[in-house]
């Protein structure tokens, strides 16, 4: 006889008790009564913490108030730069007692997703100072930018990404500008250095 083929018809149907199917009617609402529960905790507190789908956390940084701090014992007026709408800074920080000598300050602006421009600033610039912080090469040219001429410093880090920095004099100061996002958030970056206040 074969038994691989089996009409449906011929199997029995399982019978349940009137206990079993109680039983069974029990567990299926306690399963629904624990899923509202749970459902009652977890959306009250996704209410009240909804997810950042744009990541625009922005840093609280208030440039102003810090160049303002610093400006006495710089020697020289630290840049707040004023810069499109979409630009923030994400730091902002006097970089004091330095061993070598060099104290500068420092803001770092973010644009978008992925742009950054940093700005050094300092009265005791030196060669030395200079090649450290613009990766240790030669200068590549120079470019001027709203009537401030900038020594550029680039090199390429070993993913092909290229770094830039421009450096320049301003009113007492040495002021660089480091990016390795592109020569538009630099150029925007520079002239609003022009731009500034004395």
């Amino acid at each position: 006889m074969n038994t691989e083929h089996v009409d449906q018809e011929q199997l029995p149907k399982p019978v349940l008790t009137q206990s079993q199917a109680k039983r069974a009617n029990q567990s299926l609402k306690g399963m629904v009564i624990s899923v509202l529960l749970t459902l009652a905790v977890v959306l009250p507190v996704l209410a009240l913490n909804p997810f950042n789908l744009e990541n625009n956390f922005r840093p609280d940084v208030d440039v102003t108030a810090g160049a303002r701090q610093v400006g006495d014992s710089a020697g020289f007026v630290p840049l707040d730069l004023e810069l499109p709408e979409e630009w923030y800074p994400n730091f902002a920080r006097w970089q004091g007692s330095q061993a070598d000598g060099v104290d500068f300050w420092e803001v770092g602006y973010v644009r978008g997703e992925d742009g950054f421009v940093g700005l050094r600033q300092t009265a005791d610039a030196n060669p030395t100072w200079i090649a450290q912080h613009a990766g240790d090469v030669a200068p590549s040219g120079k470019r001027d930018i709203a009537g401030l001429v900038w020594q550029e410093y680039s090199y390429r880090d070993d993913d092909g990404v290229e770094h830039v920095t421009l450096v320049a004099e301003l009113e007492g100061s040495t002021v660089m500008l480091y990016s390795d996002s592109g020569d538009e958030l630099l150029e925007i970056a520079a002239t609003a250095v022009t731009e500034a206040p004395a």
